[in-house]
């Protein structure tokens, strides 16, 4: 069966994984191939869905804004190609003209269950044909530029062990986000002994995945206005140190309307809470993974873990990747690793490590400056980003 996927780009990882599956089960994905800058876009997509015995509407609240995505579903409908609503965020919607039909549910990832419903939906293609009276307005001209003109569908790489482990960030929060894949290596820190730190030395790292950039004003701000999120106290609790200083600051930050910019003034203690939040709402297999649900359970060392670089981590990544890592604004960013060790530790009110993520500082000053910070400290040079620990296995 010939398959066109009608998707926004933000979701490209998630609809990758989908047409890998069809892909196993024989089926041809035809919007496969990268449109190109010189094509005609509308063209080709009417030939595209033309071609095709069937769309996948991959519905998310991106998709459903796209003015492409309402343009191809609109071909869909005229052209009388079944179109089947798949569920891809738990945040979205389905079109009115889609709401009599049902939907495969991928929002919480692409179980045994949710492959068999979608098997189910393409045994039944009649029942997902749109009355072309209840065809949708698109625009004659749609804005912006097509998912399919702005990379391909690339099966090989929804089958990577990388693609597959990473979890999907842009399905809760707001743009920009994207994971840097940092090689395994060795890194050298140099001895900060005489300041209090450890004495450093050369250290042997696993790969691991770090965010392109730092955590911005709009991405903590869904962490604190979501019910079961800033407030909970589920995400204070990896340590009494944390416990009490949430008890202590019952007042949530102050946070920049400028949504593009790193947040700042973040303690170490709220850019941990919001790791841990995180990890449950973007990956459901981790909040799963000590549930009596056998079904459902993932072995918990085989889950990739978001969570602050260790100091080792940050050095490394600038080191293999300073060319992509956005170091824009004059961010110090809090590790995970504490000072005067080179250890992960949760617990303690101990001083963190911080390091300099900023064009402002000299390369040099980049990779090697060590500094330190109390871990409850709100102060306004502060930032952090995400690191996913991925299993060696």
């Amino acid at each position: 069966m010939r398959i066109f996927f009608n998707y926004a780009h933000v979701d490209l990882s998630t609809v990758e994984g989908i047409a890998a599956f069809l892909t196993d089960e024989k089926h041809e994905i035809v919007s496969q191939a990268q449109l190109l800058p010189t094509q005609d876009w509308a063209a080709k997509l009417t030939e595209q869905i033309a071609a095709s015995d069937v769309m996948i509407y991959a519905l998310t609240p991106d998709s459903l804004a796209a003015e492409w995505c309402q343009w191809n579903l609109a071909q869909a409908i005229q052209q009388g190609k079944p179109v089947i609503p798949a569920l891809i965020r738990e945040s979205s919607s389905v079109p009115d003209a889609l709401a009599s039909l049902s939907f495969v549910d991928f929002a919480g990832g692409l179980s045994v269950q949710d492959k068999e419903a979608l098997r189910q939906a393409l045994n039944n293609l009649p029942a997902y044909v749109v009355n072309s009276a209840q065809a949708v307005p698109a625009p004659a001209a749609p804005g912006g530029i097509p998912a399919q003109a702005m990379g391909s569908v690339d099966i090989s790489r929804a089958n990577s062990p990388r693609r597959t482990l990473l979890p999907d960030i842009l399905a809760l929060l707001p743009p920009p986000f994207e994971w840097l894949d940092i090689p395994a290596g060795e890194v050298t820190l140099k001895d900060a002994s005489q300041d209090g730190g450890s004495q450093g030395g050369t250290f042997r790292l696993s790969r691991f995945a770090i965010g392109r950039y730092a955590v911005t004003n709009a991405q903590y701000r869904v962490f604190m206005e979501d019910t079961k999120g800033y407030s909970a106290d589920r995400w204070w609790d990896f340590s009494e140190a944390a416990k009490t200083w949430r008890a202590d600051n019952p007042t949530p930050p102050s946070v920049s309307p400028d949504e593009s910019k790193p947040v700042v003034g973040i303690s170490w203690f709220e850019a941990v809470a919001f790791c841990r939040w995180l990890n449950v709402r973007v990956r459901p297999g981790l909040a799963m993974a000590n549930r009596d649900m056998p079904s459902r359970r993932q072995p918990i060392e085989t889950i990739p873990t978001i969570a602050l670089p260790t100091e080792q981590q940050w050095q490394h990544a600038i080191e293999n990747d300073k060319e992509r890592m956005d170091l824009s604004g004059n961010v110090l960013e809090w590790c995970m690793t504490g000072w005067g060790s080179d250890n992960v530790v949760l617990g303690g009110n101990v001083e963190r490590v911080v390091r300099v993520g900023s064009l402002e500082e000299d390369e040099i000053t980049r990779l090697s400056h060590r500094d330190l910070a109390k871990p409850n400290e709100r102060n306004h040079e502060f930032g952090f980003r995400l690191v996913c620990y991925l299993p060696t296995a």
